[in-house]
């Protein structure tokens, strides 16, 4: 199930487009080693045009269909996976993670250039009935500056799948609710699914 995206609109977008250039100029950007050649090739178009126009499902179909991702060698999960499922897992995981990382880069980004400092953390997608919720963090303010840091950081493995130092991927952050947006930037924002 897609992410459901509070502020994915086309203000967002662009502070999202200068995190990810900035990480492409200066060698950054996280390719992961689930791709294959054709995949480190391709990678940055396509996660480009994700960022512009597309969400994470978009982008997990283009890796899919492109042939992009290595077929994992080993199972890391609970249940026992096919070959096409497990592509299928690997593939949206990797998409899942990196266009969210780069949403929330881009909210903060844009937090910071209306002068909110503090992001409220929710709940994007409901929670996977295998994990235990993390329904303690729902609605926790969470400071702008340390989070951008956090997320354009190195990473020796993995970067966070969402935020830092939480294991539920389906928490994500959007402004607080006594914050209006300008007007310019008063347009709805609709669950990333939907795109």
């Amino acid at each position: 199930m897609s992410l459901d995206l509070a502020h994915l609109d086309s203000h967002t977008r662009q502070f999202m487009l200068e995190e990810f250039e900035a990480d492409l100029a200066d060698g950054s950007l996280y390719c992961s080693p689930h791709l294959n050649e054709a995949g480190l090739a391709n990678y940055p178009d396509l996660l480009r045009d994700a960022v512009l126009t597309g969400t994470e499902a978009s982008l997990a179909e283009a890796l899919y269909t492109g042939d992009t991702v290595r077929q994992p060698i080993r199972r890391q999960h609970l249940k026992e996976l096919g070959p096409g499922e497990a592509l299928a897992d690997v593939t949206t995981n990797l998409a899942e993670r990196e266009f969210h990382r780069f949403y929330i880069r881009g909210l903060c980004r844009r937090a910071l250039d209306q002068g909110v400092s503090t992001l409220v953390i929710y709940r994007a997608r409901p929670p996977d009935p295998g994990r235990a919720p993390s329904n303690t963090m729902v609605g926790v303010r969470i400071v702008v500056s340390s989070l951008l840091e956090d997320l354009r950081g190195t990473f020796r493995s993995l970067p966070p799948h969402g935020l830092p130092q939480c294991r539920d991927p389906g928490l994500s952050v959007r402004f607080p609710d006594d914050y209006r947006l300008r007007e310019d930037d008063a347009q709805l924002a609709t669950p990333s699914a939907a795109r």
